[in-house]
């Protein structure tokens, strides 16, 4: 079973550059968490919590930090912690407008966690 959270926009302050941390900016997470599959699923210990995988992708985006590679690394970590019977995790942060100047686009970093 594959539990996916996608496009979850923040307005966050992550940037090696002072205006990045100052202005801040939006951002795109995506979150695919791989479990095994159950024959039913009928009690909310079987299932990712979606309230809860939420939750720990504020938490993180809600703390600046230079590089989304860190904000990213950090998401996984939590998660594998918050759901140690999850075979594998996948994060996605995408800042939306880099500050790279004639750059039109998103710069985007992933982190994997398996099993």
């Amino acid at each position: 079973m594959r539990v996916e959270l996608n496009q979850v926009k923040f307005r966050a302050y992550h940037g090696l550059y002072e205006h990045e941390r100052i202005n801040g900016g939006d951002f795109l997470v995506d979150v695919s968490l791989e479990l095994a599959d159950l024959p039913a699923y009928t009690e909310l210990a079987h299932v990712a919590n979606y309230e809860e995988v939420y939750a720990i992708l504020k938490n993180r985006m809600n703390t600046p930090l230079l590089f989304i590679e860190e904000v990213a690394r950090l998401i996984k970590d939590d998660l594998v912690l918050a759901f140690p019977n999850t075979n594998q995790i996948i994060v996605a942060v995408t800042k939306c407008a880099p500050p790279i100047p004639g750059m039109q686009g998103s710069a985007k970093v992933t982190s994997t966690y398996t099993r």
